[in-house]
């Protein structure tokens, strides 16, 4: 058995722990949608999880240096060159503009959230995606750290096949 600690997908009641047997793990990689909770449902990432984040945003050859998250990827731009790194097929960037003002931000969001995270099971409500063109609630950290999850899920299935430690003991799914 796998332990699966806190996660923002959308599962039947619990959040908290979940325990899954590793088939139950891939099926829900593949087919869970999962949606982003509004700010009335505030989460807050470890600093660990944030670390893990961050590093991973920084392997990606992005455009732009990413000095603070909450205001270089409040546009989607940049969101949206990591998702073409990793779902190449899916992502057309001149559908991303960059800009300052909110309103463009909302609309890049929207595109991104029509285009992109429908394919992906992934549905942001408006709220979500105003918190996230204006940067607040540290929003966009939760919304990267789910995009890795998701990633790694989706790509690795192996790892948890291969480490018996992990399925013995139980793995929260950080690697």
């Amino acid at each position: 058995l796998i332990v699966v600690g806190h996660s923002l997908f959308s599962l039947p009641s619990k959040r908290h722990q979940i325990v899954y047997t590793e088939k139950k793990l891939h099926h829900f990689a593949r087919k869970t949608h999962f949606k982003m909770p509004s700010r009335r449902k505030s989460i807050q990432l470890s600093t660990q999880e944030l670390i893990d984040v961050y590093q991973w945003v920084k392997q990606f050859n992005l455009s732009k240096d990413i000095k603070n998250i909450n205001r270089d990827l409040t546009d989607g731009v940049l969101v949206a060159e990591i998702l073409k790194h990793l779902y190449p097929k899916l992502v057309d960037l001149h559908n991303y503009t960059k800009c300052y003002a909110t309103r463009n931000k909302l609309v890049n969001w929207q595109t991104l959230n029509r285009k992109v995270f429908s394919r992906l099971n992934i549905y942001l409500d408006e709220e979500m995606m105003g918190d996230l063109a204006s940067g607040s609630n540290g929003m966009l950290e939760v919304l990267l750290f789910e995009l890795m999850a998701k990633y790694k899920w989706e790509n690795k299935p192996s790892y948890y096949q291969h480490h018996e430690g992990a399925q013995e003991e139980g793995y929260r799914g950080e690697e």
